[in-house]
């Protein structure tokens, strides 16, 4: 599966959630025939869409760094570069058994992708740089996202973690954060189109 597949299939997902959100958001304003399960809970069905939208990109970002680092295995793999001369190079005081030297693989787990991705869009650029991806290759694309995803990250933290009961956002507030993560993340998987070619 390439990048692009890898995208599509959380854009599917961010478009699906988004249609979700529309049939609620209509249950909402069509009050005659209003499920009273929707107009009676409206603002939790908001929170829950905000939360779900920010765990699919959260989770695009991931795939995206875990590709990229395979990528990166493949290239090194190809490179036929021995392990033993990069671990002797970083700390030539370090005893490197050279005998046998396996090729360089990086190798980065998934607990290591984990922990270095969220859906902070600080933290997406550290982790995309980590791979060769610059975010702020088009400044003021990335001026513009940076600003819109990280108040939708922040919005979404404070309704998990202070309890906001985010009763000034709309459903369509909601849809339209959802467009903007979908755009987002179009935006990252153009910049990583972007990044040098191999070599």
């Amino acid at each position: 599966m390439n990048l692009q597949q890898v995208t599509e299939i959380f854009k599917n997902g961010l478009q699906e959630l988004d249609a979700m959100a529309k049939a609620a958001e209509h249950e909402v304003i069509n009050s005659e025939a209003a499920t009273l399960l929707v107009a009676n809970n409206v603002n939790f069905f908001t929170k829950s869409f905000l939360i779900s939208a920010c765990a699919h990109l959260e989770m695009c970002i991931k795939e995206i760094v875990s590709k990229l680092a395979e990528d990166i295995d493949v290239r090194l793999s190809i490179a036929s570069i021995p392990s033993s001369f990069i671990k002797w190079r970083l700390n030539p005081k370090l005893k490197v058994d050279f005998s046998g030297a396996e090729n360089l693989i990086i190798g980065m787990t998934n607990k290591e992708i984990d922990d270095l991705v969220s859906g902070n869009v600080y933290k997406t650029k550290e982790a995309m740089a980590i791979v060769g991806v610059d975010l702020e290759i088009n400044k003021s694309e990335w001026e513009h996202w940076k600003e819109l995803i990280q108040n939708i990250v922040t919005r979404r933290n404070k309704i998990v973690h202070h309890n906001d009961d985010a009763s000034d956002l709309s459903l369509g507030d909601v849809r339209a954060h959802i467009q903007s993560v979908i755009a987002y993340i179009e935006f990252i998987e153009s910049s990583c189109a972007n990044r040098p070619a191999r070599q």
